[in-house]
């Protein structure tokens, strides 16, 4: 039988279709946690589709991207909303939300910059990472076992990604690097952008640089906050950071974020942890 991890979709397969103001997420939304419930890196694409969906007065992109999961968002149509908040000749602040029916399943905060303005750089501001490059001698990829009688299955986004884990293993502490790249498009007819490469790979973050086993506990981030040098220019997008955990069972993880020609920005998330089955 072919492992799950080969089973992967081809580039003309997407996370959503889109008619009007509702989002109609597919099986590639699927996420770790409920077979009803999206991942967390969808809804980040999604809701940073929905930012590129409103006019700045100048030319400006993100800086900073934070999204509020606030509970589990369905696999079911979902209405979407962007709300321009400010827009000045330098910065525009845009909220783009997720609405099931009248509840708000998640909500993103997206800081952009005016950027028509070019400067010249030193060729040191982008080295290359000093971690390894995909797909290039890959470690042994993450053993998710889980508990004896918990049905778990692979997320359907799983099946819109590739992932390598290119330093540590999983439950391994640090030193921790994956890398990953979206295999299909974020919205039906689409290419995917820059920006929503970088929102899905920021979800990844809280699998980073962990302690606790697989098999006993459950890490679930419930918000991103991404930090935008600048947009990436390659698919393959490379988290190196940890993930740390109080006695209280509330952890954080922090990671850089780079492309295949450096550093490409930061990002944090707060997680709760659970023991399966609670």
């Amino acid at each position: 039988m072919t492992d799950w991890r080969e089973q992967k979709v081809d580039s003309d397969a997407y996370l959503v279709e889109v008619d009007g103001d509702t989002i109609k997420p597919t099986y590639l939304c699927g996420g770790p946690w409920s077979p009803d419930a999206q991942h967390g890196s969808a809804v980040a694409a999604t809701l940073a589709w929905a930012v590129e969906q409103v006019e700045t007065p100048v030319p400006m992109r993100p800086v900073r991207f934070t999204v509020d999961l606030l509970s589990p968002v369905p696999l079911t149509p979902l209405r979407w909303e962007a709300t321009t908040l400010k827009a000045g000749k330098r910065i525009a602040v845009i909220d783009s939300a997720l609405y099931d029916g009248d509840r708000l399943a998640a909500r993103a905060s997206t800081l952009l910059m005016r950027s028509e303005a070019t400067i010249d750089i030193p060729d040191e501001a982008n080295e290359p990472p000093p971690l390894p490059l995909p797909p290039r001698e890959p470690l042994p990829g993450d053993d998710f076992k889980v508990p004896e009688g918990v049905d778990w299955k692979p997320p359907g986004f799983a099946f819109a990604m590739d992932y390598e884990r290119t330093a540590g293993v999983q439950s391994g502490g640090v030193p921790a690097a994956v890398w990953m790249r979206m295999r299909c498009r974020t919205v039906a007819g689409e290419d995917a952008t820059p920006f929503q490469w970088a929102a899905a790979a920021a979800d990844m973050g809280s699998q980073l640089g962990g302690f606790l086993p697989f098999s006993m506990f459950r890490t679930i981030n419930a918000d991103i906050t991404l930090h935008i040098n600048r947009l990436p220019t390659t698919s393959w997008i490379g988290l190196d950071g940890v993930h740390r955990v109080a006695a209280d069972a509330i952890g954080q993880t922090t990671a850089t974020m780079f492309d295949e020609g450096g550093q490409v920005g930061l990002m944090q998330s707060s997680v709760h942890i659970d023991r399966w089955g609670n």
